[in-house]
This record gives C-alpha cells, sequence and structure tokens, in this order.
C-alpha cells in the first residue's frame, strides 16, 4: 500500500484568523490523537479552512456547510473515528496549538477514506502534508487497509495536484448539488481519487 494526501485548502483569499508562524527544524509540528478538550481549536481551524476555500459568492453556502459539519462530524468525531471501527483522527500542534488535523475512517475490510486533512496557511510548504500523508497511510497499513480513498472540491487546486502526484489516481467526478457532510454542495465539482 502507498497511498497519499495532502493538507487541503491552498486557495488565494485569505479570511479568518489564520496563523503565519513557519515551522522550523528547532520547533516541528507533532501529531497526536484528538481529544475532547480539542474541540475549539479543531472547530477554528474548520471554520477558517473552509472560508479559505469558499468562492465568490458562495460564502452564505459555506458558512451553512460550517454549521453542519461541526454540528454534525465535530460533535461525533470520537464515535466517528474510533479505533473500534479501524478509524481515527489526529492533530496537528505546533507551540502547543492547533494548526492541523486529519483522520482515516473505514469503509470497507480493505479500504480507508482520508478525511479533513487541513492544514493552517502559515504552515504549507513545509513538508508537513506529506508527513501527516504518511502518517496516515502508515496508520492505515497497521489498521490492516489495502487501499485508500478520498474526495476534494475541485476548487481545492493545490490538494488535487498534490493527491495525483502523490500516486492517487482519479476515479470520477461528480457535480456536488446537494450539501453533505463531505461537500458543500452549490454544483461544485468533486473529484474521487483512489490508491492502492
Amino acid at each position: 500500500l502507498g497511498f497519499s494526501n495532502y493538507a487541503g485548502a491552498e486557495a488565494s483569499r485569505e479570511q479568518g484568523s489564520m496563523r503565519q508562524k513557519m515551522v522550523t527544524a528547532a520547533d516541528p509540528v507533532t501529531f497526536r490523537p484528538y481529544q475532547a478538550s480539542d474541540y475549539d481549536s479543531v472547530a477554528s481551524l474548520w471554520t477558517d479552512i473552509n472560508r479559505e476555500l469558499a468562492p465568490d459568492g458562495m460564502e452564505e453556502l459555506f458558512e451553512q456547510y460550517i454549521t453542519a459539519i461541526i454540528d454534525v462530524e465535530l460533535k461525533l468525531l470520537p464515535e466517528i473515528f474510533s479505533e473500534a471501527k479501524r478509524s481515527a483522527f489526529w492533530v496537528v500542534e505546533h507551540a502547543n496549538e492547533i494548526v492541523g488535523c486529519f483522520g482515516i475512517e473505514s469503509r470497507s475490510v480493505t479500504d480507508t477514506e482520508l478525511r479533513r486533512m487541513y492544514l493552517d496557511t502559515g504552515y504549507r510548504g513545509a513538508g508537513i502534508a506529506q508527513r501527516m500523508l504518511d502518517h496516515a497511510q502508515a496508520e492505515a497499513r497497521a489498521f490492516g487497509f489495502s487501499k485508500m480513498i478520498l474526495s476534494s472540491a475541485q476548487i481545492q487546486e493545490a490538494a488535487v495536484a498534490f493527491y495525483r502526484k502523490s500516486g492517487f489516481r482519479q476515479l470520477g467526478t461528480e457535480i456536488a448539488q446537494g450539501m453533505t457532510a463531505k461537500q458543500a454542495g452549490g454544483g461544485l465539482t468533486r473529484l474521487h481519487f483512489v490508491k492502492v
């Protein structure tokens, strides 16, 4: 298994309270399992990333999406990503601040899905996304998975390029009309990838 992913949300617009710090070798990031006490920090990260992604004219839709994913997924995160279900969710910390997150969610005996791979703007371009992906892949292999799937909105151009560069093969596309826990809807194109 050699699956891979990117810490989504490379957009030109800056909104929200994105931190503008750079990571140095002397002060590296660490990964650890999500804890209930991380809720507010992760909610803030999800909010900032999704506001950054919102295309012009779709800001209201993305605000609704942010509310929905926090109410539906983040509140149930320990249940959705439980080890008993062969799933896991991690936060990325730097100087005691949560600057990213990512998870794997079991989809079948052989398949896992890379989910919510987000990294704060000031931490991109330092190889952290690759480390996140490597960690997710190693944990997926430890759970016994042989295939990783993921999906990304086409508007996440840097993420899509990262997936392809990392060996993911595009399986298909869909036009996301309705809002779900994975997509804002609104007619955005969603790309589906796999890596075996």
